[in-house]
This record gives structure tokens, sequence and C-alpha cells, in this order.
């Protein structure tokens, strides 16, 4: 790209991101620190607020119950991961994505066709064409991995940020691989945000942390349950009390992530009690949305997602990835995971930046 090239690139993208939800818009708000511990044994409910960072262990996790999930940006970004590592990934969450490579390598694409201005045009024929090539040339996992394995979507039909229609066209997709889609929530009047029965706004709010609360009848909505059943079967109870479980801060840079791939120092796993000593237990990757980085929210991203409760009475480890913001090369100024090629033109791919850091933590949690 030549220098003039580069300057309006950075100018056009500016402009949008600047005007842009992708993923959420607004201003965070400071939010305390998830508590966290050393891996000691200490239960949850004793931890207290530490800057001790770990370094990622091994457990012996079930290949068959390893997942994906993510919102918006992270949505985009683990429809990503879920289709180039489909080998390993056996499933999907997808809140408010897209479909893949759904910004064809650009930013405009991005924001006016898949979202982040609230606009929509269809980039499904040439997604699919994109995915059918990687397949055919082993850049990715083969695509008949993708046959009758668990999908879930969620999209509300208030969302302003990635519109109901992007979400259509990744069930379209979806089923067009011969995926299981367990479920397509797209009813509530819900506004760009992680749905879960702890998330501190309304349905139909669209503001930092992006956590919202979906009633359904009486009674908050549990779209963790929804999904985290489809996947992994009948689930004993969500934990509704203290956890019995660690979350534990571990170092992100020992994988290769570094300010100059847009990605944070550290990250955040929740180990149940019994993965420390058993066989067996699953494994969901969880990927933010823009403006949901620590320095925007902290961790309640973490906290709210409503994934650890039901994780810790059912033997499923969760990882939290952490992206960061960068105002200058790769310019990434929301923390966006990258889905549309700001830190490298392989993104979609295995040998993406991205998706290989985070591959590597998967591959040492499974002990592989």
């Amino acid at each position: 790209m030549r220098p003039a090239q580069r300057f309006s690139f950075v100018l056009l993208l500016a402009l949008f991101l600047t005007a842009a939800g992708c993923g959420g818009g607004g201003v965070g708000r400071s939010a305390p620190a998830v508590p966290i511990v050393p891996e000691s044994g200490v239960r949850s409910t004793d931890m207290v607020a530490t800057t001790a960072i770990q370094r990622l262990r091994s457990y012996r996790i079930d290949a068959d119950k390893v997942f994906v999930a993510g919102i918006s940006s992270g949505g985009f970004f683990g429809v990503q991961m879920h289709v180039a590592h489909s080998a390993t990934f056996k499933g999907a969450a997808i809140y408010a994505g897209g479909v893949y490579y759904c910004a064809l390598d650009s930013v405009v694409t991005a924001l006016v066709d898949c979202g982040g201005e609230g606009l929509y045009a269809s980039t499904l024929a040439q997604s699919e064409s994109y995915l059918d090539q990687q397949s055919a040339a082993g850049t990715i996992d083969h695509e008949r991995n993708l046959r009758e394995q668990p999908v879930y979507l969620w999209s509300g039909t208030a969302d302003t940020v990635v519109k109901q229609a992007e979400m259509n066209d990744l069930q379209t997709e979806y089923q067009h691989y011969g995926a299981d889609i367990v479920k397509y929530d797209n009813a509530f009047p819900a506004e760009h945000g992680w749905e879960s029965p702890d998330g501190e706004l309304p349905c139909g709010t669209a503001a930092s942390p992006y956590m919202i609360t979906c009633d359904e009848g009486s009674r908050p909505y549990d779209s963790e349950r929804t999904w985290l059943s489809g996947f992994f079967g009948r689930l004993q109870p969500r934990n509704d009390g203290r956890l019995r479980g660690q979350v534990i801060n571990f170092d992100q840079t020992e994988f290769g992530a570094a300010a100059s791939n847009s990605m944070d120092t550290n990250g955040y796993y929740f180990v149940p009690p019994r993965c420390s000593e058993r066989e067996g237990c699953g494994l969901v990757v969880a990927f933010h949305g823009c403006l949901q980085t620590q320095a925007d929210i902290g961790t309640k991203f973490v906290t709210e997602s409503g994934i650890d409760e039901w994780a810790d009475t059912n033997n499923i480890i969760v990882l939290y990835p952490y992206a960061i913001k960068s105002s200058t090369v790769p310019y990434n100024p929301q923390g966006c995971w990258d889905w549309w090629g700001y830190d490298d033109p392989n993104y979609s791919l295995k040998s993406g930046t991205q998706i290989s850091i985070v591959y590597k933590m998967v591959q040492r949690l499974i002990d592989r």
C-alpha cells in the first residue's frame, strides 16, 4: 500500500470507527477487577484482587467438547475461529456476528455491509466461495467438519449495529454446510449486546458494557443455558451462589500476544474444581466485542457473561482471551478482534496472527 493510500485508508477507518458501534459504541465505564487468584486451591468465593499473572496450564479436556462463542467483533471472529479450526471446535454460539470472511478484507465492507454502521448488504455468496476455496487449499480445516456440529445464534430485533439480516445470512451459511442450528434466538427486542441473566443493562439498551438481560415472561432469559445444553446435553443446575471454581489471570504474551497485533498482555480462564482432578472436562473459548476490553469495562465480560455459573457445576473450562485498543498500526481504536484485516491479510485463516495466538492457548489447555 502506497503512503497516500495508507493515509486515506487510516483516515477513512478513523472516521468510520469514531461514529460506528462495531461491537458497541459509546464510552466505556470503569469496572471492578474480577477476583483472581493463583492456582492454589483457594475457592473463588475467597478470592482477592491481585495483579499476579499465571502461566496457562494444561487439563484433561475431552476433544469432543471444545466450543467457541463470541459477541459482535468477537462473534465474527468466533465464526472465523470455528471455520478455520472446525476439526478442533465442535460448535459455536454467535451473538450479533456474521458470515465467515464477511468483510472481504475491507474495513468499508465490514462497517457498511456487515455491521458497525447499522447497514447491511449481503456478502454470503462471496463468503461461501472463499470458504470453499480455502477448504480445498487446506488453509482452513475441511468444511465437511461443520456437518452436524451444533450452532446457536442470537440476534435482537432492535439491534442497530449488526442487522438481523446479517445473522440470517449466517444461519443460511451454517445450514449450507450441514451444521445443526440448535436454536436461533431472533425474537427478543434486544439491542446490541451479549445476553445473560447477569447482564446489567435492560434488553433494549445499547450502551457500555454491552451486557444485557432480556425477559422471558416474568423471568430473565438464560441464553447460555440454551446453547450449553445444546452443546453438552443435559446440564446440572446453574450455580447461583458462591462459585467453587477459580478465575485465573494468565499470561498471553508467551503465545505471541503483543501491542503489535492488538492483543492484551493477559487474559482469564475459569476452572471448576473437578477439572484439576479429572478427565473429560469441556472447554468454551469466549470472545468479547469491541469496547469490551479490560481498559473499557474491566472484566465485566467475564463476570456478567453467565457462562461460569453453568461451567462451575458442569465441569467446563472457559477461556477469555483479550484484545486491546490501538491508535497506531495496527489501527484498532475500539479494541475489536481482527475480522476485516487490520492486522493481517490472512486474518480468517489458520495462519492468521490472532487466530494462531488463540489456537496456541487452546492447544495448551487441551494438553496437545
